[in-house]
């Protein structure tokens, strides 16, 4: 028995709540402004290009998913947003003003956890706003509400080794906005985790990013969590680095991990894919040494 291939719907059509919804974003302000980035890793110009002429404007309380294979650039780009590192050329702008080292505005969340192992969890979470001046019982106060938002109040008196690696991500979640940032700069933070703690911190997150006003800048390889997560998807390519195409994710508001079979979902990344997994690329041939006996070939 034959069964016709499933015809998906073409990832540019938006129900009209979508289209709606992404009229709203429009209007809002815009946060940050990215215009021609690019950076080169040498002296002189000469060198490996990261990335080249990226430009993209960020609205308010959108999420953005930044995706792309190995080599793309996208953390490159995130740490340059964070002001851990300067740009070859270009721009960015934040609320209008140029970025020229890591401020307040932003709150990062790295891949590894990132916490103090000598402080607790609610030390780690009053850092940043002890260094900003805040006294004792303020930030204690401040830092107690955050871990009640990412569900680690009980824990406030663990050490980071007492936690599970989805409970440590949250920790620094929780760090990172309890200095109110703008923009929430998140660089593969759940690709440490196994796929179930993975799934619960993307739920976690869509939960958290409701009730606070940020903006989230999002980077991953993984195209179903672009898909579940985002507003819009940035694809970027490589050789060199450079943005392929800017998605407006056509699945519906709230989301859920019933969509993962819907034809939106189905369609958008068969997209992905076919950006990131173009078939014009050729693969690279390994030259390796035969180890097997004859007789043992897997085709």
């Amino acid at each position: 028995m034959s069964f016709a291939p499933l015809k998906l719907p073409d990832y540019h059509e938006q129900s009209p709540e979508v289209a709606a919804r992404f009229r709203r974003i429009r209007e809002r302000p815009v946060v940050m402004r990215v215009r021609d980035l690019h950076k080169t890793f040498g002296i002189n110009g000469h060198g490996h290009i990261a990335f080249e002429k990226m430009s993209l404007d960020v609205h308010r309380r959108e999420f953005i998913c930044i995706i792309g294979p190995s080599g793309c650039g996208k953390s490159t780009f995130i740490r340059i947003a964070a002001g851990l590192e300067d740009s070859s050329g270009g721009e960015i702008l934040i609320d209008g003003k140029p970025v020229s080292g890591p401020g307040p505005d932003r709150g990062m969340v790295f891949q590894g956890y990132t916490l103090f192992p000598w402080r607790t969890v609610k030390q780690n979470v009053m850092f940043g706003l002890r260094m900003r001046g805040q006294d004792y019982p303020t930030a204690e106060a401040e830092a107690r509400q955050w871990l009640d938002m990412v569900g680690l109040g009980k824990f406030e008196g663990a050490y980071p080794h007492e936690l599970s690696g989805g409970m440590k991500q949250r920790v620094a979640i929780a760090r990172a906005l309890a200095n109110e940032p703008r923009i929430l700069l998140m660089d593969e933070p759940f690709g440490a985790l196994d796929a179930l703690t993975r799934c619960k911190m993307q739920n976690y997150l869509m939960q958290i990013w409701k009730k606070v006003d940020v903006t989230v800048l999002f980077i991953t390889h993984d195209l179903e969590e672009a898909c579940y997560l985002a507003d819009r998807i940035v694809v970027m390519g490589t050789n060199p680095g450079r943005v392929l195409e800017i998605i407006e994710n056509p699945i519906p508001r709230p989301r859920s991990t019933d969509q993962l079979i819907s034809p939106e979902f189905l369609a958008l990344k068969h997209r992905l894919d076919e950006l990131i997994h173009s078939p014009s690329e050729t693969e690279e041939k390994l030259h390796l040494i035969k180890l097997t006996q004859a007789g043992d070939e897997v085709e």
